[in-house]
């Protein structure tokens, strides 16, 4: 009982602090996230994103799949999984020219998965941030009135915010007799996400005095929620087998297709909006002057488009008697969503449908190591190329980035027990926007999970 009690643990304080790290995790400047829902975080778990995001067809026991909840029929244990990702982003403006860097700490996702039961039902739940909203820029420029005398004016945006998803999922596999690796499954994820978006927009004349001139302050503050529900299926092929007739080793060349998707949302949402003349003390406190318009929990709604995944995946699964292993597995996927379709108090914004075509490798040397952690590792690389669904200058933004993973199991494989604890690792070195974009950015993002297992509701034969 003592993995168990390990393993509830690290569910509690990793509980607690995912929680906390909603709440105050790094102040990154990003000023993509003002549109829109903000900045989308990726939801693969970390041996995805070492090869390039590519999810939608894959299959692991030692890890949990929430972009397919179809996979879950394919948990083997109780599997615990809890991640961070170090954000390092550089942005650039061509006019004016300007340079600027953040490294944002980020709580990627905290899940466990779950077997129900020896004939392929599986469930998982968990917690994880979805979008980020954070930025503070500032605009410098020269009005001109009818008597062609000008003034500098200068505008602050700001904005915070973010949304957070709650999931439950479950996952049901039906095997071929003759084939253990041909069968089809199905699942399904729902949940509910709940977030707020606050912008703010100052603007003052530097040139004169407040006594005279005050500044303004446009604020809009909304807070939303609401249920979704993300369907899934696969289809596992064998494609070819073959049997050494001295090791007795069987080859099996497999074929998975996988395809799934979140429906169409309408989050409830009230939103409470300021116009305010102010002044600014010496000390850098806003005093308010004078409310020209406050209105408080107008009702509306947030509507966000349906998305899907779709792909496949071709692996080489390996078996030394019962026992059976990816030996290598290549995948290509595609990602679409009509952000076009977004509308926010029944307006749209600066967003535009999103598109991206994911592809990745993985392999391990010599799955059957027990020895040599290197040797019994799994690498992976990865790409992946499309269109970010933030359109903030009209031209449309680029995203393309290269990936990187390793994967290693801190315990000593046992056979008889299959438990493991997994360190799974992932860089991504991407960029966002081209030499059409005024603003660019580029990244590097440094990921670390731990997935471990458990055997629980098992009864002890002896005491």
């Amino acid at each position: 009982m003592r993995l168990v009690s390990r393993t509830v643990n690290y569910f509690f304080f990793s509980t607690v602090f995912l929680l906390l790290s909603l709440i105050t995790y790094s102040q990154e400047n990003s000023p993509f996230s003002r549109y829109g829902i903000g900045d989308i975080y990726p939801q693969q778990n970390i041996a995805s994103r070492g090869m390039g995001g590519f999810s939608v067809a894959s299959t692991n026991s030692q890890a949990i799949n929430t972009i397919n909840p179809a996979s879950y029929g394919s948990l083997g244990l109780v599997t615990y999984d809890f991640a961070l990702t170090i954000d390092v982003r550089s942005l650039m403006s061509a006019t004016p020219v300007s340079k600027y860097k953040s490294t944002n700490f980020i709580p990627s996702y905290l899940q466990i998965g779950v077997p129900i039961n020896k004939k392929g039902l599986g469930m998982a739940f968990g917690l994880r941030p979805a979008t980020r909203i954070n930025y503070s820029v500032k605009q410098d420029s020269i009005i001109t009135y009818d008597d062609l005398t000008t003034d500098n004016m200068v505008k602050f945006f700001d904005g915070n915010g973010g949304l957070n998803q709650v999931f439950l999922g479950f996952g049901k596999t039906w095997r071929s007799k003759k084939k253990s690796n041909n069968g089809f499954s199905v699942g399904v994820n729902g949940g509910y996400e709940w977030g707020t978006k606050f912008t703010s927009t100052k603007i003052n004349f530097p040139d004169h005095p407040t006594e005279n001139w005050y500044a303004s302050n446009s604020t809009d503050s909304t807070h939303y929620g609401g249920f979704f529900l993300m369907p899934g299926l696969m289809l596992s092929l064998t494609m070819k087998e073959r049997t050494d007739p001295v090791s007795k080793i069987k080859d099996s060349y497999v074929l998975v297709l996988g395809g799934s998707g979140t429906l169409e949302q309408n989050l409830s949402a009230k939103n409470d909006i300021t116009r305010q003349t102010y002044f600014l003390r010496d000390d850098g406190l806003i005093v308010p002057v004078d409310s020209i318009y406050k209105e408080s929990g107008i009702k509306g709604e947030i509507h966000i488009p349906l998305t899907f995944n779709g792909g496949f995946m071709l692996n080489k699964m390996v078996a030394n008697g019962p026992f059976e292993v990816k030996k290598w597995g290549i995948g290509v996927e595609y990602n679409f969503t009509p952000w076009s379709e977004y509308r926010y108090f029944g307006l749209p914004d600066r967003v535009n449908d999103s598109w991206m075509i994911r592809g990745g490798i993985e392999w391990s040397p010599n799955p059957f190591s027990s020895r040599s952690v290197f040797g019994s590792g799994i690498y992976r690389i990865g790409y992946y190329n499309g269109k970010d669904y933030i359109n903030a200058d009209g031209n449309g933004y680029k995203v393309q980035a290269f990936t990187v993973g390793y994967s290693f199991n801190l315990r000593r494989y046992h056979s008889y027990d299959k438990q493991f604890t997994m360190i799974n690792t992932a860089v991504e070195f991407g960029k966002r926007g081209s030499d059409v974009n005024n603003i660019t950015e580029n990244f590097i993002k440094f990921s670390l999970g731990l997935s471990l297992s458990d055997i629980w509701f098992i009864k002890r034969k002896y005491d």
